[in-house]
């Protein structure tokens, strides 16, 4: 095993590991060294980069796959890292709860945090209760299908494409056939077209359906829904201008550009292939 050493951010460091081993009154040896071998693999990372990125969220399934195509987005230019704390390694600890190692160590370590949520229950919550105590200032959240704590109403362009996706993954059960099916939610969407317009949300029917298109052929879901303690917290994010929400896939790669740090780099954004072909 590799001996300690002293970090970049030394100070930040010993904050992390003085709250790890918090109320612990003689942890045991092994512990100590699983930190150790923690911050000598997984620290170094960080302090290569210019700007580092902590990546939390689901880490299972189709939710995995988007949070790290999200972190992927992050470590497009060479000067900045992400790491997702799920991809880290295991620890083998007798007292200190691993996660108390990882989220400390990491959380102090990141220039920036940032939040993938999809749904309400798993261990997201217990994430985003850690970095709205210790780490709110650094943190980004981004919610899918997130409107605001006003979620019935009508007043922005993100409460019509909610309500219009509710409708088009709702269960209409009580009519017999697809056909009626089609002809109901079509319907409703219209209706909800018409009352956005006369509220002012410009809008259009091609707009609204290329929307539920899009997200059907990457996220087959029904909006996501969050309990009150969510809402609560993304509220607060919200409130500190440190709260983007997304509906597609597409609209969460972009965001990965709306995170402080280092620019994309020019190549994607300044050259064509007609560039490199000879006139």
């Amino acid at each position: 095993m590799n001996g300690p050493r002293v970090p970049r951010n030394s100070y930040a460091i010993y904050r992390a590991v003085d709250r790890i081993f918090e109320g612990i009154s003689s942890p045991p040896q092994g512990d100590y060294h699983e930190v150790v071998r923690y911050m000598n693999e997984e620290l170094p990372r960080f302090e290569q980069a210019d700007s580092s990125y902590l990546v939390l969220g689901s880490y299972r399934s189709a939710y995995g796959r988007r949070l790290r195509e999200f972190a992927n987005c992050l470590n497009m230019p060479t000067n900045a890292e992400s790491i997702v704390l799920g991809d880290t390694i295991d620890l083998d600890t007798e007292v200190v709860p691993e996660f108390d190692i990882k989220i400390n160590l990491l959380g102090e370590a990141a220039d920036y945090i940032a939040g993938v949520y999809e749904k309400e229950n798993g261990g997201e919550s217990p994430e985003l209760g850690v970095v709205r105590a210790l780490f709110v200032n650094k943190t980004f959240v981004l919610p899918r299908d997130y409107t605001g704590l006003t979620r019935d109403s009508l007043e922005t362009r993100e409460n019509v494409i909610q309500a219009a996706l509710a409708v088009y993954y709702a269960d209409f059960d009580h009519i017999d056939s697809k056909q009626r099916v089609a002809e109901k939610k079509k319907a409703e969407i219209a209706s909800l077209l018409t009352a956005a317009r006369e509220g002012g949300v410009d809008i259009t029917e091609r707009e609204l359906t290329d929307i539920i298109k899009e997200r059907q052929s990457d996220i087959d879901e029904a909006p996501a829904e969050y309990s009150w303690v969510h809402l609560s917290f993304f509220k607060r994010f919200e409130a500190m201008d440190q709260c983007h929400p997304w509906t597609t896939l597409a609209e969460l790669r972009d965001l990965a550009d709306e995170m402080p740090g280092p620019e994309r780099p020019r190549w994607e954004t300044e050259f064509t292939v007609g560039t490199f072909h000879d006139e």
